[in-house]
């Protein structure tokens, strides 16, 4: 005899018809067991130390990509026109350089063209001298005496004081003795003629 249990699985249990006709049972399955909704885990508190990390954290984030901006926006052109900057006085130092050069040969002719007037003065003063015109003379004393004033020797800084006696010794002859003038006017023009070696 079947127990009581038995037959109320006998009676639950869904028996299938075969094509021979036996019976046969499906297995029974079980349902799953519901489980039990489970709370949400607790988010950590964090700790004041680590709310302070995190802020220095994004603070220095900050500063790194405000100095990025900085470096893009300032360094980077800035740099670049001090390149071209370089670049464009590495190129005019030489031309400085010819210009300083080119001043001081200017200078120099500038010079020598003085004391190439001065020994042609020189030439007509003594011809007028020996001519015996006094007006001349007078003319070519006044010419003399201008472009002297106007003679600047850095090379030889002692020189123009030097002619400058010389000239007034030619003024002095010419006062008192204007015969032995001319042999003044040929020591002038002697020392003219070495400065005009000399420039050369």
């Amino acid at each position: 005899m079947k127990s009581k249990e038995e037959k109320n699985n006998a009676n639950t249990t869904p028996q299938a018809n075969t094509p021979n006709g036996s019976e046969t049972q499906i297995p029974k399955t079980e349902a799953p067991k519901a489980q039990a909704p489970q709370a949400a885990p607790k988010p950590k508190k964090k700790s004041g130390f680590q709310a302070m990390l995190k802020q220095i954290g994004l603070a220095l984030l900050f500063l790194v990509i405000g100095m990025l901006v900085i470096l893009l926006t300032l360094y980077l052109p800035a740099s670049r026109e001090l390149k071209s900057a370089q670049t464009e006085l590495d190129r005019l130092v030489p031309i400085e350089t010819q210009y300083v050069e080119l001043q001081q040969s200017n200078a120099n002719t500038v010079q020598q063209a003085l004391v190439y007037k001065l020994m042609s003065e020189a030439v007509q003063l003594k011809s007028a001298l020996d001519e015996g015109e006094s007006n001349k003379t007078s003319q070519y004393l006044t010419y003399i005496e201008e472009d002297l004033s106007q003679l600047d020797l850095s090379v030889f800084p002692d020189l123009p004081t030097s002619l400058t006696a010389q000239f007034d010794k030619i003024k002095t002859s010419i006062s008192t003795s204007p015969t032995s003038a001319g042999s003044e006017v040929d020591k002038f023009y002697n020392s003219l003629l070495t400065l005009s070696d000399n420039l050369q």
